[in-house]
């Protein structure tokens, strides 16, 4: 998938332009992510875009964010979300 057919099912969520250079494999713990990023509350995911999705040594999410205008806890939570898809990844579970 590109990331304007991720941008399409998520939203803003993920930028149309976003890169996704992964393998096929991994788009499951990818969907879970995104869903998560789009389930965030609005003061956190307002602030947040996935720019791309690569493969560097396991799954990586590049995030822009203002963390200055989120809650305290905002980057944490983005943080969390990452961590566990890349665990799933590299569990094997996707």
């Amino acid at each position: 998938m590109t990331g304007n057919d991720l941008n399409e099912l998520y939203g803003a969520i993920i930028s149309p332009a976003a890169s996704v250079v992964i393998p096929e494999h991994w788009m499951p713990a990818v969907h879970e992510a995104l869903a998560a990023f789009r389930d965030l509350p609005t003061d956190i995911r307002a602030f947040m875009i996935v720019t791309g999705i690569r493969d560097c040594d396991g799954l990586v999410f590049d995030v822009g964010a203002v963390p200055h205008l989120m809650p305290p806890d905002g980057l944490t939570r983005i943080g969390e979300i990452v961590e566990s898809a890349r665990a799933a990844v590299k569990a094997g579970l996707h």
